[in-house]
């Protein structure tokens, strides 16, 4: 698996290289553009230069130039960075995307692919752990390592029914969440999903990985022994967001219609503080603290996750602006920094209204929600407060591109 692995990371790397850095002489020679179909025809004379690639199955070879071709469609319609070349030990992975050549013994708990099974001479099939049922049409199949241990992502083709048309949205069905570091998230009608994923026992393992990582000869086999027992604690740390972050939005889209959350530019949020020499950072340390934090518990995802679940079940999710949620009284509209009495407390100085001071965030989105669908009554204090927080959400929406808010019913 190594072996394949790697002959997938150079094929991905060589082709990285020659869309970088010769795509300028490829069009002046062809007059076309290098893609996936000219660079899989280059395929098999590269492993007349390279026999060591015929290890990994050609196909494997294929799909590792295809990820390249969809790196770059992501790249050029906005969805994501330019093209990395791929490291060694970082996301080691290769598909097999032939359905003919897959056979899944559930039986047996046996996986057979090629090279896995299919001949007397090769690796044998491989013994798999089923953590679910597979019902459906089988398509593709991923192996890829994860610390120590490598995973089986099987691809399968179901049938799902849309989603029936549901009645008009009432205030009922809405849910506003306020997303925050202490707890990921906080409901407007007062419960708190997930926990910290990487506490101070945590942290303080993986800097004392990394320090006996740091210290080991380079080449030698305690160096490598190193750095898979930070691999596997990185991984297991990873397990355990994904899991809690399926959870807890599977739980919120089944229970609600639409959900409310604030429109939150993460990656701008978590960037440094350091600066530069001649214009330093100030509370860098503190900066860092912060950002990782909120990488922790994984925002951009559960926004991510919450979008396409809602969709499955016909329900829908709203993003309203986030300037002054936390500043803001459920109560009676006042905006006033110094209502926020603590970190867990908030005490309005205009009517004295106290609560939690997530829980009366989340209430204020929920209302900003409600505003943006048109659902509260015309004429009171969260109406106004609300089509002004509508108006400068959409200005400033209009300059950082961002998605607009839809229109409220009657404005």
């Amino acid at each position: 698996m190594l072996r394949i692995a790697g002959c997938c990371r150079l094929v991905y790397n060589l082709a990285l290289e020659q869309r970088r850095d010769f795509w300028r002489q490829h069009r002046r020679k062809t007059g076309t553009a290098i893609s996936w179909f000219s660079q899989k025809r280059e395929l098999p004379a590269l492993k007349a230069a390279a026999p060591f690639l015929s290890e990994a199955p050609a196909h494997c070879l294929q799909m590792a130039l295809k990820d390249l071709d969809t790196a770059y469609d992501r790249f050029f319609s906005g969805l994501g960075g330019y093209p990395r070349p791929r490291r060694k030990g970082e996301g080691d992975s290769f598909t097999f995307p032939d359905p003919g050549q897959i056979r899944i013994d559930v039986a047996k708990k046996r996986l057979i692919l090629p090279k896995f099974g299919r001949r007397a001479t090769d690796a044998g099939a491989l013994r798999i752990r089923l953590h679910r049922g597979l019902y459906g049409a089988l398509r593709r199949v991923t192996i890829s390592r994860e610390g120590r241990h490598w995973y089986a992502s099987v691809l399968m083709r179901t049938k799902r029914n849309p989603p029936r048309l549901a009645a008009p949205v009432a205030a009922s069905d809405v849910i506003g969440l306020d997303r925050n570091v202490a707890a990921p998230v906080v409901a407007s009608d007062g419960r708190r999903f997930g926990c910290v994923i990487e506490g101070p026992r945590e942290r303080s393992r993986q800097r004392r990985l990394a320090r006996s990582l740091s210290r080991k000869c380079r080449g030698s086999k305690r160096r490598q022994k190193a750095r898979l027992r930070l691999l596997a604690h990185k991984s297991r740390m990873a397990r355990r967001r994904r899991d809690m972050i399926h959870k807890i939005t599977t739980d919120i889209a089944k229970n609600h219609r639409v959900v409310v959350i604030e429109k939150l530019r993460v990656l701008a949020m978590t960037a440094s503080a350091h600066g530069t020499a001649e214009a330093p950072g100030r509370n860098v340390a503190q900066k860092a603290g912060l950002n990782r934090a909120i990488l922790d518990v994984g925002w951009g995802e559960i926004r991510r996750q919450l979008a396409y679940k809602l969709a499955w079940r016909g329900g829908l999710l709203l993003e309203v602006a986030a300037r002054d949620t936390s500043r803001s009284c459920a109560a009676c509209g006042h905006v006033d920094a110094a209502s926020r009495a603590s970190r867990d407390m908030f005490r309005c100085t205009a009517c004295g209204h106290e609560d939690d001071a997530d829980v009366n965030a989340a209430i204020e989105i929920r209302r900003r929600g409600l505003i943006a669908l048109g659902l509260p009554p015309a004429g009171t204090v969260g109406a106004a407060r609300g089509a002004l927080c509508d108006s400068m959400a959409r200005n400033r929406e209009k300059k950082n591109d961002g998605i607009n808010l839809p229109a409220p019913a009657g404005r």
